[in-house]
């Protein structure tokens, strides 16, 4: 075994006594020098005050909390719209030379120039005062003289003006009295058309003045009440006879109170050619205007509607006055913006059976 092996600690211990001094050695040598590389100058009081663009700043921070606004320029008594300009046109047979609405003559008959500008309608068109732009039915001539807004769907003209008639159905129907004597009687509900339509069940008759006629069908079963019977002296060839009357009274709501005088064969007096009698008329109407799209409604005589038509509206402003049917006429009542009552009446065709 060699000494190096013996001694390997006490050599390795030597060789790191050796190393240490020759740090110590280094250190030592060059202690100017990192006393030197390990100081700071000491620091120095900064005396100046003022600061670049200081006010600049102070502007600056002012202005966040002030509203801007970017005002939209008025030219000639109109809005110009920004970064655009003033809207011009020009004639078809003269294109270099610009059209200023509001300085030219109205492009459109019976609309002035400024009325398209206010709405921002383009009157380029030959057919600007039929066209409707907020699909309300409505062209911008009727708009226009209505003074509604052509461009909100929920300002427009009355819609009662585009109301239409799809058809009218009536029926008809005669009381032909029956004499018990003693101031009782029993009645029959009869058509001239097709005979007998309804009659008194036995229990529920004979009747006097003043009591409802019960039918034993639905149909008018409970709308009559007998009011009196009476004579008039009818002059015929020269002989003065009395004739009997039956004053009958209508309880149905949309009739509730109108009265009807019969003969003893069931002829309504006042009927010219005593074939019409009682008329119940129901119409059937359609809306051409407000998304409606002309769908169909049906409304009875004498009562009231809404348009839009909705059966359950709580406001209904128009109602179905009168069904002329001899001269094909309705006649709706309403009240139109000033509060003044109003018909508006449309005619139509009677349809072939």
């Amino acid at each position: 075994m060699s000494w190096l092996s013996d001694n390997y600690e006490k050599a390795a211990l030597g060789g790191a006594v050796i190393v240490t001094l020759a740090l110590g050695a280094v250190v030592f040598k060059n202690k100017g020098e990192l006393a030197e590389a390990f100081s700071l100058d000491t620091p120095k009081k900064n005396l100046e005050t003022g600061v670049s663009s200081l006010s600049e700043m102070g502007g600056a921070y002012k202005s966040l909390g002030e509203v801007h606004e970017i005002r939209q320029p008025d030219v000639d008594g109109r809005k110009v719209d920004l970064f655009t300009g003033v809207h011009l046109f020009s004639k078809i047979d003269d294109q270099k030379n610009p059209v200023d609405l509001l300085k030219s003559p109205s492009v459109h008959k019976g609309i002035p120039n400024i009325w398209w500008l206010k709405y921002g309608i383009d009157p380029g068109f030959s057919d600007s005062p039929d066209r409707d732009p907020d699909k309300d039915g409505f062209t911008n001539h009727e708009e226009f003289d209505e003074g509604t807004h052509p461009m909100d769907f929920k300002s427009h003209p009355d819609p009662i003006t585009k109301l239409e008639v799809v058809e009218v159905k009536t029926t008809r129907a005669h009381i032909k009295p029956s004499d018990f004597g003693v101031g009782k009687f029993m009645f029959k509900l009869q058509n001239r058309f097709e005979g007998a339509i309804n009659k008194m069940p036995a229990q529920k008759g004979p009747i006097g003045a003043g009591e409802n006629i019960v039918f034993d069908k639905a149909i008018m079963k409970n709308r009559f009440k007998f009011l009196r019977m009476f004579e008039v002296p009818i002059e015929k060839n020269g002989i003065t006879q009395n004739q009997k009357r039956w004053e009958i009274e209508d309880l149905q709501p949309n009739k509730k109170g109108e009265k009807y005088l019969f003969d003893k064969r069931g002829n309504l007096i006042g009927d010219p050619d005593g074939k019409l009698g009682i008329m119940d008329s129901t119409i059937e109407l359609s809306l051409k205007a407000l998304g409606e799209g002309g769908n169909p409604f049906k409304i009875e005589e004498n009562n009231s509607f809404s348009l839009p038509y909705d059966e359950k509206a709580t406001k209904k402003p128009y109602l179905l006055k009168k069904i002329d049917l001899k001269n094909l006429k309705v006649e709706v009542e309403y009240t139109d913006k000033d509060g003044s009552k109003k018909l508006h009446i449309m005619t139509y065709e009677k349809k072939k059976p």
